[in-house]
């Protein structure tokens, strides 16, 4: 109705707003979500496809492979907590749906989850979409060509020329290293590259080049490269050797336990399996030139492995001629010379050279660099391997000792009993630590071994002098945290075993907010002695039996009875004795009121019986009768 009266409102002023500066956001490490990618890429290996190229690999361990280009993962040996070797073996993994260990035909997710491919063909299928589904573990997407075959390393140490073509009689002569010693081997690594493989007269050479993907069968390459690649024959046996396993998952659903669903579904993982097996045979004929580059690579290994056993024949034979020239030498010396050698106790017929004096004693805490012009990293790394490292300090007192990487040993070995473990993961601080283990690719997990003492028997005694502070004050943090995590340990036990009696005496007793320590508890749960009766004011009331408590007017407990009701608290000690103490205050007082109340009656009876209920009469009929209400709660009497 504005429009009738002719009203209008003001016009609304737009005030300018204030200037404020912009707030800071508060420096918090915001948590980083969970990339499954750069999981898969730190903890697994891979077998790719040989028609690609892979040379920016090479430069940077971060840059993830394409998925359609992996045809193999493989599940490599890791270190466990203990500092023991575990292997990643399928007897330790089950699948995720029908618990089944080892898995029939394994297939990893990009998520890296693996599974039994009947038991994740199922899954697919039951889905809303045919096409894809969510995975069961982390709810990512799944697809079927996603599906990767899945191979857990277990390689041999014992020799570098073992078949890899055929897995299965690889797997069958494989012999691990024994359980009891950690045997290490020598790995060099170029600069210019970031593939890293143990010392050896292949690595490096033409067989194996730096920016070149080596061939899995190549020696060493199965146990330390990131990545190899694939030939035809090994991906055939590894699938023959899937087949194998769901022909006899097809018997066993069969014959015991009659499952005819599950029975389709290993069916159809047959057929798949029948097609990857065509698809590895006309990997040679998409590519002509595979077939030639596999033929060049096993002649040119080949080759180098006689060269390099007739120059070891040709060493041994020229140290052979050397003694014996050595020892005739000796016969052709004159006699007086013999008598000499012999009065100094030297043995005429030994071979042995004489031995030259020592030089001066090295200066301590020597920590000799590696040379400038050097161009590969050296370090130690576990023979099978796992990503079990020489610890830099060791490596400094080796390398103190043999004077240059050249000719450091290529296998050391020590005791599992006698090291220690320090367990790490890569990133940037780690990388700019120890740049040689720049190759391994982020998130990465490491483990640093510590030989403390146990170089002994390689360097000796003198050897190890110069680095005596080190190795003490090494030995000193590591013992430091052990006991501060030995406390930590104790005291969540205590916090644990605490929390556990508190529920315990909550769900008891129904104390919700008591006091539950364990001395509490003892208190509780040890016998305490009955209480001490109540004084009363005859002594004849201690001696007789507790009479039934008397009821007032309609049955029910009279309130001057309950102050003479026995405490029923539950309370601690102190509580119990001031109840009593209250108590006996009450009897005192009630005593004291019914002496009062008996006279008052009387008197009120004698003045009755003189007649003297005329006098002193008030309205209402009362004369000098007066109604007495006694009542006692502990604090005292009131009368009313």
């Amino acid at each position: 109705m504005d429009h009738l009266t002719n009203f209008q409102l003001p016009p609304r002023q737009q005030h300018p707003l204030a200037y404020s500066a912009p707030r800071r956001k508060k420096s918090s490490i915001a948590q980083q979500v969970w990339n499954k990618e750069k999981f898969v890429n730190a903890q697994y290996r891979f077998v790719m496809k040989p028609t690609e190229d892979y040379t920016v690999h090479f430069a940077d361990p971060d840059i993830y492979f394409q998925w359609q280009d992996i045809l193999q993962v493989i599940i490599p040996p890791s270190a466990g907590t203990s500092g023991m070797l575990d292997f990643a073996s399928s007897e330790l993994t089950s699948c995720p749906i029908c618990l089944t260990s080892p898995p029939v035909a394994p297939r990893v997710t990009k998520c890296g989850h693996i599974f039994c491919f009947p038991c994740i063909l199922r899954y697919l299928a039951q889905g809303k979409d045919p096409k894809w589904n969510r995975c069961p573990i982390c709810f990512d997407s799944v697809t079927e060509s996603h599906l990767k075959c899945v191979r857990w390393d277990e390689p041999s140490t014992s020799s570098s020329y073992q078949d890899f073509e055929n897995p299965v009689a690889a797997s069958g002569s494989a012999s691990s290293s024994s359980s009891t010693t950690l045997k290490m081997r020598l790995v060099e690594r170029p600069h210019i590259t970031t593939m890293s493989l143990p010392r050896s007269h292949f690595w490096p050479s033409d067989l194996l080049p730096p920016h070149q993907a080596p061939f899995h069968f190549l020696p060493d390459v199965q146990t330390f490269a990131k990545f190899m690649l694939a030939t035809p024959t090994y991906l055939l046996s590894n699938l023959s050797l899937e087949l194998e396993q769901l022909e006899q998952e097809k018997r066993l659903l069969s014959g015991l336990y009659q499952d005819d669903i599950g029975f389709n579904y290993v069916v159809a993982a047959e057929e798949k399996v029948r097609q990857q097996m065509g698809k590895a045979a006309a990997l040679e004929d998409a590519s002509p030139g595979l077939a030639r580059a596999i033929e060049n690579a096993r002649k040119l290994m080949e080759d180098m492995g006689k060269q390099h056993e007739n120059r070891e024949k040709a060493k041994a034979a020229a140290a052979a001629q050397r003694r014996d020239d050595d020892s005739a030498a000796v016969l052709e010396t004159p006699n007086e010379m013999l008598a000499i050698q012999s009065s100094r106790g030297l043995n005429a017929s030994s071979s042995a050279p004489t031995p030259t004096p020592r030089g001066p004693k090295p200066r301590k805490n020597v920590n000799p660099a590696p040379p400038p012009s050097a161009s590969s990293y050296f370090f130690y790394q576990a023979a099978n391997g796992a990503p079990l490292f020489l610890h830099p300090l060791d490596s400094r007192i080796l390398l103190s000792h043999f004077k240059s990487w050249s000719d450091l040993p290529d296998e050391i070995e020590f005791p599992t009993t006698t090291v220690s473990y320090i367990a790490s993961t890569i990133n940037d601080e780690v990388r700019k630590r120890y740049k040689y283990l720049s190759h391994l690719p982020e998130a990465a997990d490491v483990v640093f071994v510590e030989t403390g003492w146990e170089l002994e028997g390689i360097v000796g005694a003198e050897g190890l002098k110069p680095f005596e502070g080190a190795l003490k004050l090494r030995h000193g943090k590591r013992k430091e945290k052990e006991r501060k995590e030995e406390k930590a340990k104790v005291r969540a036990e205590e916090r644990e075993r605490d929390s556990q009696l508190r529920e315990l005496s909550t769900w008891i007793g129904g104390g919700y907010g008591r006091s539950t320590s364990p001395q509490r508890m003892e208190r509780e749960e040890s016998p305490s002695p009955p209480p001490p009766p109540l004084p009363s004011s005859r002594s004849s009331q201690n001696q007789a039996p507790t009479p039934p408590q008397p009821t007032g007017v309609w049955g029910n407990r009279s309130f001057a009875n309950a102050i003479r009701a026995p405490a029923t608290s539950s309370g601690s000690q102190p509580q119990r004795q001031r109840n009593n103490n209250r108590e006996e205050e009450a009897d005192e007082e009630w005593g004291h009121a019914i002496d009062e109340a008996w006279r008052e009656l009387e008197m009120s009876s004698l003045q009755k019986e003189k007649g003297g209920a005329g006098r002193g009469k008030k309205k209402g009929g009362g004369g000098g009768k007066k109604l007495v209400i006694l009542s006692s709660s502990g604090s005292g009497r009131g009368r009313y």
